[in-house]
């Protein structure tokens, strides 16, 4: 039975990958936050899939403590692992400061690019033992808007300057660069990126935002593609051996990156940077 962990699996685009896989027959394990719409999100899983092999594992992708022990959690339970979907990301548009962590990091670069770069390389050595070893990590489309921009090593926990989208777009540059660090460096793992378009919203997700910002989001829905139709191309990757280049869209066709992601100068910084955080942070 194929194996998968999906961080942020409980609801949208992960949860309806969780659910298409368990209809495939593959044992899930969703890295969630909350407890409550954890057990929610497995238990209809379940009941929809008639899959028994649903799980999930509490996490906090925002504390580095966190992560590892659930990473120790996974390896005590499961003796293998076939995908890892870093699907997970924070993206608060009413955040109009740096929030910081415990460990001292801005708290969207924590997330959404230290937790990937953790869970991958902890996960690595399972994934090796794969006959079809795959890592996904999840960028958006959002980027085309900004073909110059440039991964601000100066700024990677928003002391500089901050608003919460410029933050994620930075975030989701330096996850796409970690993607081609990682690719040259374990060719026994498939290493992936997907470019995720507009998808539309719960917007119970969105109640604390002011009432522009939600006419915002339900202007925008009119526009995206579904979470379901999303989780096809993340399954399609998931499953599918055919797939073995870095940067594929909604339609599962293979596309460029922002020119800025090939400097490999800046992947190896950024690679350097985070393996001394992390040995750092977690003592290994």
């Amino acid at each position: 039975m194929k194996k998968i962990i999906i961080t942020g699996g409980n609801s949208g685009i992960g949860y309806q990958a969780a659910k298409q896989l368990a209809e495939k027959g593959w044992s899930v394990t969703l890295f969630c936050r909350r407890k409550e719409a954890a057990e929610q999100a497995c238990e209809k899983i379940r009941q929809q899939t008639g899959n028994p092999h649903i799980d999930y594992i509490l996490v906090d992708l925002s504390d580095l403590e966190s992560v590892k022990k659930a990473v120790e959690q996974y390896i005590q339970k499961e003796e293998t692992l076939d995908v890892l979907i870093n699907n997970a990301a924070d993206f608060d548009l009413s955040i109009k400061s740096p929030v910081m962590t415990k460990d001292g990091l801005e708290k969207q670069f924590a997330t959404n690019v230290v937790a990937p770069f953790l869970l991958s390389q902890s996960f690595i050595s399972l994934l090796k033992e794969s006959e079809s070893g795959r890592i996904l990590n999840i960028s958006s489309q959002g980027l085309q808007a900004y073909p110059f921009i440039k991964l601000n090593f100066d700024n990677l926990k928003g002391e500089q300057s901050y608003t919460p989208s410029k933050t994620y777009y930075q975030n989701k540059l330096a996850l796409l660069m970690l993607t081609l660090a990682m690719r040259a460096r374990y060719k026994d793992v498939t290493i992936q990126a997907i470019r995720v378009p507009s998808v539309k919203v719960d917007m119970k997700r969105y109640s604390h935002l002011s009432s522009f910002m939600k006419n915002l989001y339900k202007l925008k829905s009119r526009f995206s593609i579904s979470p379901e139709e999303m989780a096809q191309t993340y399954v399609a990757l998931a499953t599918g051996n055919s797939y073995n280049g870095f940067l594929y869209n909604e339609k599962c066709q293979e596309v460029k990156a922002n020119r800025s992601v090939y400097d490999q100068e800046a992947q190896e910084k950024l690679y350097r940077i985070l393996t001394q955080l992390t040995t750092e942070k977690t003592g290994e």
